[in-house]
């Protein structure tokens, strides 16, 4: 009976074990930034932004496959006359065979609205384990280019920094170091009109805001125009574009922050998407909000696997057979003594093929005609250092000539490295050995 509790404790432990390494541990409110998917409540998230526009009555879906399955998301009943909304950077990477048929389905007629953290750096663009080739994938959607905006001021110093050769290293180090440091509170930004236009009527301005440093950026189309819409006030550089692309068009906001949560009700934020939403939607139209790139995808809902009450079933079921064993009557083993002698037969010929594997016969043949030498050298008092004394063995009555010159014969063949008969070589040897002993 002791036996049996002792089992039992230990498997219990074993449990605890197992349970502690390798179940999931609940994770402490906003450890990680909350990301801008259309279920997420948090400060980024685009909860508000849906419930909004449903309140409005406009059909809002979620998007959480790859955007070659756009045309087949459940309850798109029109293939024309849709609204696209996808945030980067990704947390999933956009992949190239996505492109095309991006394109394709705006050129049918549909808007691609991307929300790009370019002029700002909101927390969850900097989660680990996201898209590394963000500006590359941005081109690619957009067709356009992309580069950092220099002031005047900054290229002067640049010029400064150069003249007085300072190390390079030092200050990429130091920019590098200063981007991925956190802001003590995030920089406010702004986007204001450059023009008038029907997707800017009745903004006057739009708030973002950047969690960490970020700079601006210049962008323009390498095919077709690109109408600048908006531009940041306090540095006059554009960060909203607008693309023709077949019948449809590309909206793109260089802002990532501006639908969230905590901005969607600031200032015109949510008038801009209103306009954007009125300008977009087309007969049965339907506002889409890309959730697969940003993590919310169907092809695997880890929420959806651990809360299935299958699989708490299927555990415990395991548990109490594994308990049932643990516990269960088992015979014991019959010892078996860990001494194994090795036959010295056995090893003898595993390391003569050992030998036989990895030696050329020329060189094995060498070997023992010089230990064959080294032997008869030792016994009349020469060194051992294998030279033939061939007149010697020549001069012994009880050697045969026939035998010296076989093995003058087997000698002059391993000396040129051409293959011999070891086992002949092996027995010739035996046999003077013998005559002369």
């Amino acid at each position: 009976m002791k036996e049996r509790l002792l089992t039992l404790a230990l498997a219990m432990g074993a449990l605890a074990a197992f349970y502690a390494v390798m179940a999931p541990k609940p994770q402490g409110p906003q450890q990680q930034a909350t990301r801008p998917i259309s279920t997420e409540a948090g400060p980024n998230g685009y909860l508000g932004m849906v419930r909004w526009l449903e309140s409005e009555r406009v059909p809002v879906l979620s998007l959480r496959e790859r955007f070659p399955k756009l045309s087949d998301v459940p309850g798109l009943e029109s293939h024309t006359g849709n609204l696209l909304i996808t945030t980067a950077p990704y947390l999933y990477p956009v992949r190239d065979s996505e492109i095309l048929p991006l394109h394709g389905w705006v050129q049918r007629g549909n808007t691609l609205l991307i929300v790009a953290g370019l002029s700002d750096t909101p927390e969850w663009s900097m989660e680990p384990f996201g898209d590394t080739e963000f500006l590359e994938h941005l081109q690619s959607i957009t067709r356009m280019q992309f580069t950092t905006h220099v002031e005047e001021d900054d290229e002067d110093a640049e010029r400064e920094d150069t003249e007085e050769s300072r190390p390079a290293s030092d200050s990429v180090y130091r920019q590098r170091e200063s981007a991925l440091t956190r802001l003590p509170a995030p920089l406010r930004l702004e986007m204001r009109p450059a023009g008038a236009h029907p997707l800017l009527e009745g903004v006057s301005r739009v708030s973002a805001s950047s969690e960490y440093p970020t700079s601006k950026w210049d962008g323009w189309a390498r095919d077709t125009g690109a109408l600048e819409l908006a531009h940041d006030p306090a540095s006059g550089v554009p960060v909203l574009w607008l693309l023709s692309e077949g019948n449809g068009q590309i909206i793109v906001s260089a802002y990532g922050s501006i639908l969230g949560n905590k901005l969607l009700g600031e200032n015109d934020n949510a008038r801009l998407l209103a306009n954007i939403v009125r300008w977009s939607l087309r007969g049965d139209g339907k506002v889409i909000v890309d959730d697969a790139h940003q993590g919310l995808v169907a092809f695997y809902d880890p929420d959806a696997f651990f809360g299935d009450s299958r699989l708490h079933s299927t555990l415990w079921w395991l548990l109490g057979l594994w308990l049932l064993f643990v516990l269960g009557s088992q015979r014991l083993r019959p010892s078996q003594s860990s001494w194994n002698p090795v036959d010295i037969t056995g090893f003898v010929r595993a390391t003569g093929g050992f030998m036989a594997r990895v030696m050329r016969p020329a060189t094995v043949g060498q070997q023992m005609i010089a230990n064959f030498f080294n032997d008869a050298r030792k016994r009349i008092g020469l060194p051992a250092d294998g030279t033939p004394m061939w007149d010697w063995l020549s001069a012994q009555t009880v050697v045969s000539e026939q035998d010296v010159a076989r093995l003058q014969a087997l000698h002059a063949r391993v000396q040129q490295g051409r293959r011999v008969n070891l086992s002949q070589l092996h027995n010739l040897l035996i046999r003077l050995r013998a005559v002369l002993s």
